[in-house]
């Protein structure tokens, strides 16, 4: 651990030699593990049940409804992120003070109006899953610069089932082109991450203000993006999880002296106008929230345009469309006619219709949730078509321990007739099967099969 960090965090917050001590053994410790409900799919009253009966104890938290302390006593042998319930998107592990940020911006409020909102820095997709339950209706962008980032990006937005997601691989400076395009913007930033400490050193280790003072820089650049790109009347919560002011309180202070007479900053309490969580004080990760409303616009000399990237993202005709409508209606009687599909390296998205709002101003790495793919015109449903909601018919209700073996890969005997089925454990949807000559086979991608 780096002293100098240590020393500057007593000077410039005039800490006490206590509350030192206190501080820099949170450094080092473990927290507690949190998670996300997802609402989206599953309610926290049903959850509940099946964490009772896993012997999962949850313990509420103060950052939203749908966040829990979990504590397991059993089932230890499996990791959490590989149990049934993860891998259906019932949950997303998540550090609480990072679930914050979507939380300061919704004000813990599920709103049901249908914005077009931008997480500039989305991966590996907690927030922007959070985003989804925020605001239901709504259209996300889900940006990430970094390429090698996308693929957890694209996992988590399926698994979550966040059709109302569009997946974008820009930097983050180029959406000043698009003037006033999103209602609302989440930049979490590229930080130096001394927050970060519970979970490795290598922060602190590497720490200088010279690298602290040039990322400021970028992220100065990122906000001043967020606000062009803003609509007049609409919000951004910039935060970090790192705890210095240079790369905080100093951002968000030149961002008004650059354009005071066009924001105003939103006070997150009574007390506070900014949050920053203290490791020592809140058992979390050190982090920081700012939230900033855009009130009038001005004229702003744009940078140069960055190049868009090149996809294959295609819009499915209105023939094909019809197959996979009624596919969904014959089999399942669910109805998807009010939905969107599309086609990217042969397997079909489906989206809410807010997903074509965007489709001449961004280029799309993903839209919406993967469904299934079409081969020899035929469609053919995938394993996390299923996990969406409960369908009207086509269900077949199973055991966890054969739903379980059918996860590892393995083939369950069955009487049922031929044919594709949503899988239910507890009467809770749990995926696509399907049954082909007396054998039901899961449907889950092989990158998700737990063996």
């Amino acid at each position: 651990m780096k002293k100098d960090f240590l020393n500057y965090i007593e000077k410039e917050f005039e800490f006490s030699k206590e509350e030192m001590e206190k501080f820099e053994k949170s450094l080092s410790q473990g927290l507690k593990k949190t998670i996300r409900i997802n609402t989206n799919k599953i309610s926290i009253e049903n959850f509940k049940k099946i964490a009772s009966k896993k012997g999962w104890i949850l313990s509420e938290t103060n950052y939203g409804k749908n966040m829990f302390y979990i504590d397991r006593s059993s089932d230890l042998d499996i990791p959490l992120g590989n149990t049934l319930e993860h891998l259906n998107g019932y949950f997303y592990i998540q550090e609480l003070a990072a679930s914050s940020a979507p939380f300061f911006l919704s004000g813990d409020t599920i709103d049901t109006q249908e914005y077009i909102i931008l997480d500039m820095s989305a991966s590996p997709g907690g927030k922007t899953s959070s985003l989804c339950e925020y605001y239901p209706n709504s259209l996300i962008v889900a940006n990430e610069l970094d390429k090698k980032r996308l693929k957890t990006l694209f996992e988590n937005t399926d698994r979550m089932g966040n059709e109302n997601v569009i997946i974008t691989n820009y930097d983050g400076r180029f959406f000043q082109n698009h003037s006033e395009i999103f209602d609302k913007i989440l930049l979490d930033a590229p930080c130096s991450g001394e927050g970060t400490a519970f979970k490795t050193d290598d922060a602190l280790k590497y720490r200088n203000i010279k690298n602290i003072k040039n990322i400021a820089k970028l992220q100065y650049k990122l906000l001043e993006s967020a606000l062009i790109s803003l609509k007049v009347g609409g919000e951004i919560v910039y935060s970090t999880c790192t705890l210095n002011t240079i790369e905080n309180e100093g951002v968000i202070e030149k961002i008004i002296s650059e354009y005071g007479k066009c924001i105003e900053i939103i006070p997150l309490s009574s007390k506070e106008k900014f949050k920053r969580n203290w490791p020592h004080r809140e058992n979390t990760g050190g982090f920081f929230v700012a939230k900033i409303k855009k009130i009038k616009n001005r004229e702003i000399k744009k940078e140069k345009k960055i190049e868009k990237v090149i996809q294959n993202i295609e819009k499915l005709s209105s023939k094909t469309s019809k197959m996979i409508e009624d596919f969904f209606e014959n089999t399942f009687g669910y109805d998807v006619r009010e939905k969107y599909f599309f086609s990217y390296m042969g397997n079909i998205y489906m989206t809410s219709k807010s997903g074509e709002k965007l489709w001449n101003d961004l280029f799309f790495y993903k839209i919406g949730v993967q469904i299934g793919a079409i081969n020899n015109g035929i469609f053919e449903a995938n394993f996390f078509a299923g996990t969406l909601e409960k369908f009207k018919k086509g269900t077949l209700s199973i055991q966890e321990k054969d739903f379980s073996l059918l996860m590892q890969g393995y083939e369950i005997e069955t009487q049922e007739k031929d044919g594709y089925y949503q899988l239910l454990v507890d009467n809770t949807p749990a995926g696509i099967g399907k049954i082909k000559n007396t054998k039901l086979k899961s449907l889950i991608p092989t990158k998700f099969v737990r063996k």
